[in-house]
């Protein structure tokens, strides 16, 4: 081989990314850092965890792939223990050098030289690696696509990521929860810059809408006119969807081709929805008093306010995109699940559970018939039954 196709190899070699587990590694130690460091993150119940997966894993396994680079040094298991122990002894004499230095035994040097540590030893292994032929080099057995996962190509992350926020939200974490949904607005709109992906359209409409109404108070003390006040912002996300042209009307389900066909199947299926939510939350009645207006009032704000944004976002929007995405049963399955998730603000897991089967039963009934006016009156109904119909019925 010639010398200028040395420098050729080389310079491929230099350019090759980094392993899968020592990007692991990585993704690992920024979790760990954002879970120790940053506030409101560092006062849920999870930083002690992954705190030990720092001190425990993280070093060592980094040193291990240094000092082993081949996949025919150690075995697995054996690979697995000498991490844990090699993690142990990197601490202690962290903790030695620390205890004799200006900064001390504090929770900041001690998270910061462990950090230096890792990814000292991360790009050791990394540059010992590249000088073995590909064949010879310690591999884990799994490969994924962490390049297209971090930026947010692939929506598993940024989907993810909602549903942490929205578990944070259902423990009790609110600000946790909103620093989560904002971190991942702000990841999507970065990377909808590059990514021509109407999923991430459809992903940001469900962080965007809980930062908007995180304000609200909980449920029980929730009046009619809140909800009006929640989701009308939500009209102009939507009409900029519809102006850039992303989705098709026939997509959206902009018809009322199906409507009165599947009217009567609708109603029904929407009091019987209706009152299984109300046996898993049993609401108040949203309505001081019952008359003709407030029952209109009622009914129209379910209907064109919680029954459109509502299925416009999950069926029209996010289940179309992710069924383009997945194909049409895991689409369907992903949409209603995080239809469910968003209901994390009742803090039961009954009531996500049953809004991702309502979901389900609102996604067929969209897939159907494809008209968002049909499945958004099915919403209202399910709504006007669990606020008003029921509670009346069973005062």
């Amino acid at each position: 081989m010639e010398l200028n196709e040395i420098e050729v190899v080389s310079g491929r070699r230099a350019r090759e990314p980094l392993p899968s587990d020592l990007v692991a590694v990585m993704a690992m130690l920024a979790l760990a850092l954002a879970f120790i460091l940053v506030m409101p993150l560092a006062d849920l119940p999870l930083r002690a965890p992954i705190g030990l997966v720092l001190v425990l894993v993280l070093p060592g396994y980094s040193l291990v792939s240094a000092l082993f680079p081949r996949g025919d040094g150690l075995n697995r298991t054996f690979r697995a223990l000498l991490s844990i122990v090699s993690s142990l002894i990197l601490a202690l004499i962290v903790g030695l050098v620390l205890n004799f230095s200006p900064w001390g035994l504090k929770l900041g040097p001690i998270v910061a030289s462990l950090a230096i540590t890792t990814i000292s030893f991360v790009f050791l292994a990394h540059l010992r690696r590249l000088q073995l032929p590909a064949e010879d080099r310690f591999g884990t057995g799994f490969d994924w696509d962490y390049r297209s996962f971090f930026t947010y190509r692939d929506p598993i992350l940024p989907a993810s990521m909602i549903v942490v926020a929205e578990m944070l939200i259902f423990r009790g974490h609110l600000e946790a929860g909103m620093v989560v949904h904002g971190t991942n607005l702000l990841a999507l709109v970065l990377s909808s810059a590059y990514v021509a992906d109407r999923t991430h359209q459809a992903l940001m409409l469900l962080p965007l809408f809980r930062l908007l109404n995180a304000a609200i108070p909980i449920f029980f003390q929730l009046t009619l006119y809140s909800y009006a006040l929640v989701y009308a912002p939500m009209f102009i996300p939507i009409y900029l969807i519809l102006k850039n042209s992303s989705f098709s009307r026939d997509e959206i389900g902009i018809t009322f081709r199906n409507f009165w066909k599947y009217l009567p199947l609708a109603v029904a299926v929407g009091l019987l929805l209706g009152f299984g939510e109300y046996k898993v939350i049993s609401p108040e009645m949203l309505l001081p008093e019952i008359n003709v207006k407030t029952v209109i009032q009622l009914s129209l704000i379910m209907i064109f306010f919680v029954g459109v944004v509502e299925e416009f976002i999950f069926r029209s929007v996010l289940q179309t995109a992710l069924v383009d995405w997945a194909g049409s049963a895991k689409g369907l399955v992903a949409a209603s699940l995080l239809f469910g998730f968003m209901h994390s603000g009742y803090g039961l897991y009954t009531e996500i559970a049953y809004v991702s089967a309502a979901g389900l039963v609102f996604g067929i009934f969209f897939m159907k018939t494809k008209s968002l006016p049909l499945v958004s009156f099915l919403h209202g109904v399910t709504n006007i039954s669990l606020f008003l119909i029921v509670p009346s019925l069973l005062k």
